[in-house]
């Protein structure tokens, strides 16, 4: 075994695996245990007999048959480890599974492309941030701040406070915890509101009551074991970005009431100093990024600064898919963060920042293989990302080719953009790159032109449309299904819901009132540009 960090600080396996994101770190079995201090860092050596120390975090790097997998299991159950990391299998049997929950060591996967050095390094970091966070505070950070003023609201109403974020993630607490109940006691230590209280919450419809008042509401205990509590909603205008919670024995007299709803506002504050803490690093990343990505003439003294070295480089970009508005800022904001820590950790070379509703990453590639070889292993990696983030994230990704050099950039850029676009207009989630889908940015860009130039249609499409208006036919649709199914006729009835044989007697009154050669590949071509250029203004 070789130790990378031991006593770094203490955090629960749960929230290092939620600040790695399930993208990078997932828990395989048994999630029942995720709640042990993580104390440590040891990387695996099975030529060192290094004893394991109680909480660390065991990766079990080259580690990847059943039978290496139990052997391990067999030796850290009873050292105490908080879990064991192997690269996700593709199955795990259901004898190691067992064993795991035998020894009440949980099992966590890492992504297949990910490098387990900097993996290491990750959770070293992670090791020596979150100590100062979850600690009583000594300083000035915002942070800090935070647990001031809970304390002070706590003096305030009389009552131990917990400040929440909209997700019921503890982000500080006060003194006196101790007098409050086992479920308070429990959200502390957990640095969340446990499931099952968050469930109860919903069900009673406090969540909902929180998002529509302004004012302090009282919310009675659940049963005899659960003291009432009084909640405020956090605001930052319309947006709530979290809640203030007091336990109390009974309700506030108006006075305190008053108190708690004017501290909310004074928490507003402090929360949205941490997030200006943390947008000042992405927004220095983002205009570092942005200078890269145009190739202006502090695009390498940008590039260096990221870390981005001259060289084979790759761009990637990325779009949340089917939301909008406030919550594709979110989704945004979410994808930019997973897919960095994703990239980090098997690129350690590359630099991610969204920017005009794009999340770029940019990639320097190592030397090894093929241009081809590359780009394949970068979708790969892109692929497995996507497929991590779920149906409940669903998001596009599209590759440009692989520049030889950081100035040449820009070419990989608009490919990966125009990519993007032909996945978010088909309303796929999935990754592909430029030459998968040529064809359809091609067909965009002609689209383009003609959206600038026309409104309106001309030549055989124009005499179908005539037609179809005067008679009350369906020739255009039917030429559209046609020229979309590459003039495949059973798609093409299908599209239509028609009988094959009434949609070649389409076919040819198609020819005949469009004066259109549909055995001509140019005609073809123009007739479907300009469907799709239709199909647009709309």
């Amino acid at each position: 075994m070789v130790n990378t960090g031991r006593h770094l600080g203490r955090i629960r396996l749960r929230r290092l695996i939620d600040d790695l994101g399930a993208t990078l770190l997932e828990a395989i079995t048994p999630t029942e245990s995720l709640d042990t201090e993580v104390t440590g860092i040891t990387i695996y050596d099975p030529h060192d007999e290094l004893p394991i120390c109680p909480g660390e975090l065991v990766l079990g790097v080259g580690v990847a048959t059943e039978a290496e997998i139990s052997s391990l299991i067999t030796r850290l159950g009873p050292a105490q480890a908080a879990a064991l990391v192997i690269k996700t299998p593709g199955q795990l049997s259901n004898e190691i599974r067992d064993m795991t929950r035998r020894h009440g060591l949980p099992l966590l996967g890492l992504a297949r492309g990910a490098s387990w050095f900097h993996v290491a390094v990750l959770l070293q970091t992670l090791l020596e941030r979150w100590p100062a966070i979850d600690s009583d505070p000594h300083g000035n950070s915002a942070v800090e701040d935070l647990f001031a003023f809970a304390n002070a609201v706590s003096a305030l109403v009389d009552a131990p406070i917990t400040v929440e974020d909209h997700t019921s993630r503890v982000l500080a607490y006060s003194g006196r915890q101790d007098e409050a109940d086992h479920e308070r006691i429990e959200t502390v230590l957990r640095r969340h509101v446990p499931q099952q209280a968050r469930r109860m919450l919903e069900e009673r419809g406090v969540f909902r009551d929180l998002a529509r008042s302004r004012e302090p509401i009282y919310v009675p205990g659940f049963d005899d074991n659960m003291l009432p509590r009084v909640a405020v909603a956090i605001r930052a205008g319309e947006e709530i970005l979290g809640s203030l919670w007091a336990v109390v024995r009974q309700p506030l007299p108006d006075e305190r009431m008053q108190t708690f709803a004017d501290a909310a506002e004074l928490a507003a504050l402090h929360i949205l100093r941490q997030r200006s803490a943390l947008d000042l690093g992405r927004r220095l990343n983002a205009d570092l990024l942005q200078t890269v990505l145009d190739g202006g003439p502090g695009a390498i003294e940008a590039a260096n600064r990221l870390g981005l070295r001259d060289g084979p480089l790759c761009v990637l970009a990325s779009q949340p898919l089917g939301v909008k508005g406030a919550e594709f800022e979110m989704d945004s904001q979410r994808l930019a963060i997973s897919l960095a820590l994703h990239l980090t950790a098997i690129h350690p070379r590359s630099a991610v920042a969204g920017i005009g509703g794009l999340v770029y990453a940019v990639i320097s590639v190592s030397g090894r293989g093929t241009p081809e070889q590359a780009i394949r292993r970068i979708q790969a990696t892109a692929a497995d990302f996507v497929s991590r983030m779920g149906s409940r994230a669903p998001v596009v990704i599209g590759i440009g080719a692989l520049v030889p050099a950081r100035l040449e950039i820009s070419r990989s850029r608009a490919e990966a953009e125009r990519t993007v676009r032909v996945l978010r207009d088909a309303k796929r989630a999935g990754v592909a790159c430029y030459d998968d889908v040529y064809l359809e940015t091609v067909l965009n860009q002609l689209g383009d032109v003609l959206t600038d130039e026309q409104t309106q249609a001309y030549g055989p499409v124009a005499r179908l449309l005539d037609y179809d208006a005067a008679n009350g036919t369906e020739l255009t649709p039917s030429l559209s299904a046609y020229l979309d199914a590459f003039g495949d006729v059973i798609a093409a009835a299908a599209a239509v819901k028609v009988h094959p044989n009434t949609f070649r007697y389409r076919l040819r009154r198609i020819q005949e009132i469009g004066d259109i050669d549909l055995s001509d590949p140019r005609t073809r071509l123009a007739a479907l540009v300009q469907l799709s250029t239709l199909r647009r203004l709309e």
